[in-house]
């Protein structure tokens, strides 16, 4: 007798699991990030190992990645009884809320010239790595040893982060312009390595285009796989926008591959938002019971932008 073969969309999420190098404490970040948040913030530690078992993620794995991320500060807990329920530290959630409003966002941020320099010669060693990962989720990027550059002015979220740190009378700011684009173009090109966040982008295009067929394929596959296809896609989609730039389109190469991923992304994201956040609500579970959750708190995520829209509208025949 033939042995069943499964769905295309489990093959999928069992062949990035095995191929994508994706370590479980990251994605249980991911997962509390993404879902936990729009799900009143608290989760039973049972619930998390139901979520991403399919993933090969047991519960002896699941329990080292929670208690790491409880120990790194960015995850807190309590009991109930003889449950354990977590939740996002404030740190967390501050370093949470910076990232998403670059990982949800469907088009580049406006630029008008100005460039922010910082100056971090002044940081303790033993700060120098958490400020770099806190830097790198704000879109700045390394133009030298101690000197890190945004092509933009966005204080507050930098405010924040030096507050969290302990870091603000370390750093030096300055706001600047350059002159011959040309030339700085080529500075970039060299210290942030455009050509390996191209061709990750190009790879997870490739990848993503798969399962977003797989969602439509003949053998329809299950709301849990489903979830965890958005738990995926944003942990990867994220682990290469967060060391992204996110430079004007001015100085990227010609079809730059980043602007198709975010695309697919926000397509997959909201094809799966409203079956995910259905599920989750009654298979998770918080103190107070079912972890309820509605699909108005994604509406913000993955917006469809201008183009999107008028392309939409015209293969509906929808012009209101």
């Amino acid at each position: 007798m033939a042995t069943e073969k499964p769905c295309p969309l489990a093959s999928f999420l069992h062949q990035r699991m095995q191929a994508g190098n994706i370590s479980s404490t990251p994605l249980v970040f991911t997962f509390f990030c993404d879902v936990v948040t729009q799900h009143g913030g608290e989760i039973w530690l049972g619930s998390i190992v139901h979520a991403l078992a399919p993933l090969g993620i047991n519960e002896r794995l699941t329990r080292t990645a929670v208690f790491r991320l409880v120990q790194d500060g960015w995850l807190e807990s309590r009991k109930q009884g003889r449950r354990s329920y977590y939740r996002l530290t404030p740190t967390g959630q501050h370093y949470y809320q910076r990232a998403a409003d670059r990982i949800y966002s469907s088009e580049d941020p406006a630029w008008d010239g100005v460039w922010t320099l910082l100056f971090v010669s002044l940081v303790a060693d033993e700060k120098r790595d958490a400020l770099h990962r806190g830097l790198s989720w704000l879109g700045y990027g390394r133009m030298a040893a101690a000197v890190y550059a945004l092509p933009r002015h966005d204080r507050a979220p930098l405010m924040e982060l030096l507050a969290d740190l302990g870091l603000k009378d370390s750093v030096v700011q300055m706001q600047a312009q350059a002159e011959g684009i040309e030339t700085l173009q080529a500075l970039v090109m060299s210290r942030w390595k455009l050509e390996k966040l191209r061709r990750r982008y190009k790879e997870f295009t490739e990848l993503y285009s798969i399962a977003q067929k797989a969602l439509s394929g003949e053998r329809s596959p299950t709301a849990h796989s489903i979830f965890l296809l958005r738990t995926l896609l944003v942990h990867e989609y994220r682990r290469i926008l967060l060391n992204d730039p996110e430079l004007p389109a001015a100085m990227l190469p010609a079809d730059w591959e980043g602007d198709a991923a975010r695309s697919l992304a926000g397509k997959i994201y909201r094809q799966t938002a409203a079956l995910t956040t259905k599920w989750a609500s009654q298979e998770m579970c918080n103190a107070d019971g079912k972890m309820t959750g509605s699909i108005t708190s994604l509406k913000n995520r993955f917006p469809m932008t201008q183009a999107e829209t008028d392309s939409y509208k015209a293969s509906t025949g929808s012009f209101k």
